[in-house]
């Protein structure tokens, strides 16, 4: 070893070994705690602050830690008290982050934040063995402060302004993500909101009023902040003390529907999976553990937002206590209720379950979250978050269905009842997140057995020919939703195998068909299993989709006037008439997975499930006769009687992105909105992993049936000469088949697509053009059309010479859900 090197490591050594992590050194140069915070106001608690307010700051003092490794440690998260009021970014009033583990110590002459890191662990009693893993990967240091005031004793003093009054939320990371500029948090605009910081017991309150400057701000914050270079957001921080030791974890079942964070343990035993699962509940403890019905040691108690207007405000609260039902039915007396915040209570204050309403300038997602310790997955505050344009989303979809001649009846089909419905459906659907629920988009095809499927209109045609409303939306638990809370929150009495009984729950969950799918099997455009499904109805997706088209079709032949309030615009009859006309797009989406679909379970080794099974090849192709369906010119057609009701908007009365987009502009586009209508038929079929799947199982099963019967299908459904049309339905069935074309230039261009996919297609796009090239007597605006897709495919199969665009998109469709 040379002496330099040597020389280094000893001076280095000293430097170590001169300042160990919160040792009690001598005040030196600094004033004592006492001397610097004399005057200042005191506020006591889990932690000790003394808040200077003439200067604008807050102090943390910090008494000498047990253990200067680790520091003083916290549950800590962050969040927002007001919000920007744009869906799109998404910094909303009531936002949380995660909650984190953080240690709080002294190093040299600095205060550090230091967030532990909890995604690698060793769940092991040597701390030999736990601190080899400790090290071995990144700590993360939240903030640090220089120290002002200390003690002989080891106590000292740091201004703690600053973490207060930084960006702990990334807002200014969100605003950039959204493509709405480059902002930067302006301190001279910004400070600690003095009033607003509480000390408790348990927990401990801050916030800070945050302004943040761009030079050239986005359109969401232009339409959102008064002066939009500058947004000012309030933001809070909670610290809370540990929850004791009292709380069991839970392993995860993927079977059972219980949300999960999750580790890795690398002190798990060699013949086990490194990552671990636990679930996410509250802690219920009953008063008698051996019992098989008890009071419990607490109650879970919700409380919902005093800014929330009735009727809604009582129907949040109605629709959050069915879960009571749900824990009666597995043994927890008087466990569970919702209420009213009380006044002056804080919704971002930690020791409030809270169900919070906010306000948007578009409608949005609700959430269902909360503060849960990374440690263990106890949940110690739920916290949903409610947009409010839902619920009049929901009115406006009633109004097209049953008329605005219904609004304030009180009956069946008034569309405020039937909204009002939907909103209690909601606030137990995110309710059951913060008790740790996962989505179960499969319930709705076992009957309505779950509020945490997305639930669509159940609206069915009477004897009469009329639509019939009384069951539009469900009431209540249903069987999976007590069979969930039965799981997740049981308790069993000393000496019984817990892991035994819980999977005997699952075994007889799954002998009386109740199942879970969630989001991986019903989100994605190329999804498989037809059972998990977002906003739709029954156990046969193909028929539920007959029974929404002929749902659509009386509404749509009786559309008029009716339709808006006396008094209202006529032009306004398009909000109401658009999810009228695309009120099949959910089901539509959940019939088409019928083909080239697949039925899966989440089968465990041993639990008697089938692991998959293909799905017959005869109700593959009946599914796809009635998507096909849709490609009927008078479909797709928006009836004259409803075009003449619907004039150019007036003056102040601007396009929205929930109306039509289209060609004709200032009139409404009846072609551009059959052409986006068809553009979803076409390319739900021509999704690049359905036709590769369908490629796939066709070759290992002959009877299923493959891509090119799909294809030819399609297209030969589009390009039916003998198809008898009107004129005025002749020129929809061309945007039906320019759809068509352009749907099939975009799967054979599409890089994700297979080369068994494309390759097929190309086929089709090739002998389609010497089709659509041939000459025809079919008259002029025929011949134009066709010559018109015919050189469409021609500069696509040439347009390594030709590098311009060869599609003519259709229309974007309006945003859907949430509804």
């Amino acid at each position: 070893m040379s002496r330099v090197f040597l020389s280094t490591c000893l001076i280095v050594g000293v430097c170590t070994f001169a300042l160990p992590a919160d040792a009690v050194e001598k005040p030196g140069a600094l004033p004592g705690v006492g001397e610097k915070v004399e005057g200042l106001e005191r506020l006591e608690g889990l932690m000790t602050f003394h808040v200077d307010r003439q200067r604008g700051k807050v102090y943390l003092e910090l008494p000498l830690a047990e253990d200067p490794d680790t520091g003083h440690r916290y549950l800590y998260v962050e969040g927002l008290v007001t919000g920007l009021g744009s869906n799109d970014v998404g910094l909303d009033r009531g936002q949380i982050g995660s909650a984190r583990l953080v240690g709080l110590r002294r190093v040299g002459g600095r205060v550090l934040v230091e967030e532990v890191n909890l995604g690698y662990r060793a769940i092991s009693d040597d701390p030999d063995e736990r601190r080899a893993v400790r090290q071995s990967f990144a700590r993360s240091v939240l903030w640090g402060g220089e120290i002002v005031a200390a003690d002989g004793d080891g106590r000292v003093l740091v201004d703690f302004s600053s973490f207060i009054s930084r960006d702990a939320h990334g807002s200014t990371r969100r605003l950039e993500r959204t493509g709405q500029g480059s902002f930067s948090l302006d301190t001279s605009r910004s400070a600690v909101e003095m009033d607003a910081c509480l000390v408790f017991p348990e927990n401990v309150e801050l916030e800070a009023l945050l302004t943040f400057h761009s030079e050239k701000p986005g359109p969401y914050v232009r339409d959102t902040a008064p002066a939009p270079e500058w947004v000012t957001l309030v933001q809070h921080h909670s610290f809370l003390r540990l929850p004791d030791d009292g709380y069991r974890p839970r392993r995860h079942d993927p079977r059972a529907g219980s949300n999960s964070i999750s580790f890795a343990d690398y002190s798990a035993p060699l013949d086990e999976p490194i990552e671990q699962k636990w679930i996410v509940r509250h802690r219920l403890q009953k008063t008698d553990p051996e019992a098989s019905r008890s009071t419990v040691v607490e109650p879970i108690v919700y409380y919902v937002d005093r800014g929330v207007p009735e009727p809604v405000r009582s129907a949040l609260i109605e629709g959050a206590g069915w879960w009571a039902e749900a824990f009666e039915a597995a043994g927890f007396i008087d466990a569970y209720r919702v209420e009213l915040l009380p006044e002056g209570a804080h919704s971002l204050d930690a020791r409030y379950n809270m169900i919070q309403w906010v306000h948007r300038a578009t409608r949005g997602w609700s959430y269902g979250g909360g503060v849960v310790d990374p440690r263990t997955g106890e949940m110690i505050k739920g916290h949903v978050s409610l947009g409010s344009l839902r619920v009049r989303q929901d009115r406006l979809l009633f109004q097209g269905l049953a008329g605005a001649d219904e609004l304030g009846t009180g009956a069946a089909n008034d569309p405020v009842e039937i909204a009002l419905a939907r909103i209690r459906q909601l606030s137990a659907h995110e309710v059951g997140h913060t008790l740790g629920m996962d989505h179960n988009f499969a319930a709705s095809t076992y009957g309505r057995e779950s509020v945490m499927d997305y639930p669509a209109p159940l609206v069915t045609i009477d004897d009469d020919g009329d639509l019939d409303f009384s069951e539009a939306y469900g009431v209540g638990m249903g069987e999976w939703d007590k069979h969930a809370i039965q799981w997740a929150y049981s308790q069993f009495p000393p000496g019984v195998d817990e892991a035994d009984e819980l999977e005997k729950m699952v075994r007889a969950g799954l002998d009386r068909g109740l199942f879970i799918l969630s989001d991986a099997d019903a989100r994605p455009a190329g999804a498989a299993n037809p059972l998990a499904n977002l906003w739709d109805n029954g156990s046969d997706p193909v028929e539920a989709l007959v029974g929404t088209l002929a749902v659509r079709r009386i509404a749509l032949d009786r559309f008029g006037e009716s339709a808006v309030p006396e008094g209202t615009p006529m032009a306004e009859l398009e909000e109401v008439l658009v999810p009228l006309y695309l009120h099949h797009r959910y089901q539509l989406q959940a019939a088409v997975k019928v083909i080239g679909g697949l039925e899966y379970s989440y089968a465990l080794r041993g639990d008697g499930q089938d692991a998959f099974a293909f799905i017959d090849s005869h109700r593959q192709m009946r599914a796809l006769e009635v998507v096909l369906s849709i490609l009927d010119p008078a479909t797709l057609d928006l009836p004259e009687s409803v075009l003449e009701q619907i004039p150019p908007r007036p003056p102040g009365s601007a396009r929205t992105r929930e109306l039509f987009s289209g060609r004709t502009d200032p009139v409404l586009d009846p072609l551009g909105a059959a052409a986006t209508a068809a553009d979803m038929v076409v390319k739900g079929l021509l999704q690049p992993q359905r036709a590769a799947r369908l490629v796939d199982f066709h070759r290992r099963d002959a009877a299923q049936p493959g891509f090119e019967v799909i294809l030819a299908t399609l297209i030969d459904r589009a390009f039916d000469s003998r198809a008898p049309a009107s004129p005025r339905h002749e020129e929809v069935r061309r945007v039906v088949q320019t759809v068509t074309v352009d749907g099939l230039i975009e799967l054979s261009s599409n890089p994700t697509a297979s080369p068994e996919v494309r390759a097929r297609v190309g086929g089709a796009l090739a002998a389609l053009g010497g089709l659509l090239g041939s000459p025809t007597d079919e008259g002029a605006e025929e011949a134009a059309h066709r010559a018109a897709l015919a050189a469409l495919i021609a500069r696509y199969q040439g347009r390594a010479l030709v590098p311009e665009p060869v599609s003519i998109d259709a229309p974007a469709p309006p945003p859907g859900d949430p509804i």
